[in-house]
């Protein structure tokens, strides 16, 4: 491991010495202002100064804070990050929610973490009136603790106590909350020193100096992104938070050296250097593909415009961390990675399964759902199917689940689709999958009821988030394919 890395005992570390101590005049976040043309750059010591009026102002509202749980219900932006730490230091759980999704689903989710506050953004994406008429008194704006005096920090945080929970969906189409320590997120900082070592210090361009910055563009209540948070903390890295909209002119605006990416981003990248538009990208030249399938011959083409690319395997139940691919001959730059020693993997009838400090300490008030994905050796069965080679590589071959996730990275379960679609008379059955990067609803009907199915798949398009619609339809006269268990054919 690089010599400058240490990796930090725990979050109350990463503020006093990482950000107060090493890195205090570092930027630490940049963002586009309200007038949509500033750039406002926090250095680390402002960060930190935040960090604390945060945590003195939750402690006056909620004095028993101690494992209450604290809703974050925002887009991505500053106050986001401040909070994100001051909840944890606070002694508080901090929870994580999807702003864009359907009232039903946050009525759940907030029913089931039952919050002792909510920060929100303000911003109306659907079900403010709900939300205000259900938690009205439990809302605070997110820079709350702006007009508070910063108070001391004590490491009030349990290093195996729950920590954070994060929403995933799950295979019945209900949402689950994913229970998380400080020792599973120190226990991927293990990994991400592997990042920072292999894919960043060894392979600095000529003339390029640590620290770097990091375009975050992807939304920070799911994982992949919300670990920026810490690894750039401990790192002094600065960290840009952009707009997948303005994805092209935040790169000019908030120069970014590296980024994480999902398919849709990697597409856009490749797009650009094969047609010959790389000053599109300014300063961009590392890429970390999230745990996606990616087309291996993309992945060669990228590198060979002299993108240094890695690949990152994980989920939300493993926070974030598990496998980390650095290969750069086309044998193996499709592949998720080798086992490094930092978790322990194997396959199970093919299935990828994890056991380490890196897996959850379970799904939240729901035991049996835990039972079904961690074993009673500790082995999470992650769903994803897949191979190794001869020289220990693993490659994704599919998803034992069905859940399909978007080139966005936003997690679709087509159970809860197909129930939709089953309270429309004229469906006899149906199913719903991926294709050509849609989602795509598969429908047995007689012909001449198929417009009606497609009026019903209008009307329900409306109740849905964006993310989720149906946005292809095929018909089948015939009665959908099934295997011999009488189940239908994906």
């Amino acid at each position: 491991m690089a010599e400058y890395i240490k990796v930090p005992a725990g979050v109350y570390d990463m503020v006093t010495r990482c950000m107060e101590q090493e890195f205090p005049d570092h930027v630490a976040i940049r963002y586009v202002a309200e007038d949509g043309k500033t750039v406002v750059e926090k250095k680390y010591r402002e960060y930190a100064q935040d960090i604390r009026r945060m945590v003195a102002y939750l402690k006056a509202e909620v004095p028993d804070i101690k494992g209450r749980r604290i809703v974050l219900l925002s887009r991505n932006c500053y106050e986001f990050c401040v909070a994100s730490f001051g909840i944890i230091l606070a002694g508080g759980v901090l929870v994580t929610l999807n702003q864009k999704k359907t009232w039903e689903e946050l009525e759940y989710e907030l029913g089931l973490v039952e919050p002792a506050l909510i920060l929100n953004d303000g911003i109306d994406y659907g079900c403010r009136t709900e939300l205000e008429a259900a938690y009205g008194p439990k809302l605070r704006p997110m820079d709350c603790y702006k007009d508070t005096a910063p108070g001391e920090l004590t490491n009030c945080v349990g290093h195996d106590d729950l920590m954070m929970l994060m929403f995933t969906s799950g295979t019945t189409g209900r949402s689950k909350g994913v229970m998380l320590s400080e020792r599973n997120m120190c226990s991927t900082l293990v990994t991400y020193s592997e990042v920072a070592e292999n894919w960043i210090t060894n392979r600095l361009p000529a003339g390029q100096k640590l620290p770097l910055s990091h375009m975050t563009l992807l939304p920070m209540f799911h994982l992949g992104a919300f670990g920026c948070l810490f690894t750039w903390a401990w790192m002094g890295w600065a960290q840009n938070l952009g707009s997948l909209r303005s994805f092209y002119k935040d790169l000019k605006r908030m120069p970014s050296q590296a980024m994480a990416a999902v398919p849709v981003l990697v597409q856009s990248i490749h797009h650009d250097l094969m047609t010959g538009k790389q000053d599109k990208l300014g300063d961009l030249w590392a890429l970390n593909c999230m745990s996606a399938m990616f087309d291996p011959q993309t992945l060669m083409d990228l590198h060979d415009h002299g993108m240094v690319i890695s690949q990152l395997y994980g989920s939300t139940e493993t926070t974030g961390g598990g496998l980390i691919n650095f290969a750069e001959d086309a044998k193996h730059i499709g592949s998720i990675g080798k086992d490094d020693g930092h978790c322990e993997i194997k396959l199970d009838n093919g299935e990828l399964c994890m056991r380490g400090g890196d897996v959850m300490l379970g799904y939240y008030k729901d035991p049996e759902g835990t039972a079904e994905v961690v074993d009673a050796e500790g082995w999470f069965h992650t769903g994803d199917l897949a191979r190794v080679d001869e020289d220990g590589y693993y490659f994704l071959t599919g998803r034992k689940k069905n859940v399909i996730i978007l080139g966005s990275g936003e997690n679709v379960s087509p159970e809860e689709l197909e129930g939709l679609l089953e309270k429309c008379p004229a469906v006899k059955e149906c199913l719903v999958k991926e294709k050509g990067k849609k989602i795509c609803a598969v429908v047995c009907c007689e012909e001449a009821d198929q417009q009606t199915v497609r009026d019903f798949i209008t009307e329900t398009n409306r109740t849905l988030p964006l993310y989720k619609r149906m946005s292809a339809v095929e018909f089948s006269a015939q009665p959908l394919p099934r295997n011999a268990m009488g189940k239908l054919m994906r």
